[in-house]
């Protein structure tokens, strides 16, 4: 039986503009919630949701991943209504210095920077990252590239679905210079896994 979907609305959390409070798309019955300190990527499992005695896989969106800072609801079966809190997550970017622990916490060797200032852009999800859009097609970007809000700097394909990894979002400068390139082109990454440096431009 096909899995049964949801994804979880999303708005800025009013104490910090900067965090985003996960919330309940329907009345229903929530378990399963994660930990703080949990990183999830875009359509990671949030929790389960049950409905009139259905359940659904309540996911994160498509545009969005971070760190789970806390859980609004026990990891138990709870009660919950439309519109309801359900997490709080923190969606700025990882810099240099916390995505190398990161990467060593989970067993990764941990890329050093060589140099202050810079910015991580990790994988989105696990998958094939390339450089190009097809075999005979220029690289999105180099080294030295110049990128802004929504430019595309990669692909990775999950399950024959190509997913863009565009640049921008919470933490990251507007403006930037890609100092390195840490993944080959068509190779296996993991969720997270930093894939290009970024220095800031003014």
């Amino acid at each position: 039986m096909a899995e049964r979907t949801l994804i979880a609305r999303v708005r800025p959390d009013e104490a910090d503009p900067e965090l985003r409070v996960l919330a309940s798309p329907a009345v229903g019955v929530a378990d399963g919630a994660p930990p703080a300190g949990a990183y999830l990527n875009p359509f990671d499992r949030l929790l389960t949701l049950t409905i009139l005695h259905r359940r659904y896989t309540l996911r994160l969106p498509r545009d969005l991943q971070g760190r789970i800072v806390a859980a609004l609801v026990p990891d138990a079966a709870t009660p919950v209504a439309w519109d309801q809190p359900l997490a709080r997550l923190d969606p700025r970017a990882l810099t240099a210095e916390t995505a190398g622990a990161a990467a060593a916490g989970a067993g990764g060797a941990g890329e050093e920077s060589g140099e202050a200032g810079l910015v991580v852009v990790p994988a989105p999800s696990e998958g094939i990252f390339y450089r190009r859009s097809s075999p005979d097609a220029p690289v999105y970007v180099e080294v030295g590239s110049h990128v802004s809000s929504g430019s595309v700097l990669g692909l990775v394909e999950v399950m024959k679905c190509f997913n863009q990894i565009a640049y921008g979002g919470a933490g990251l400068p507007e403006r930037g210079e890609i100092a390195k390139i840490l993944a080959e082109d068509s190779s296996e990454v993991e969720f997270g896994q930093p894939l290009f440096w970024v220095r800031p431009v003014a």
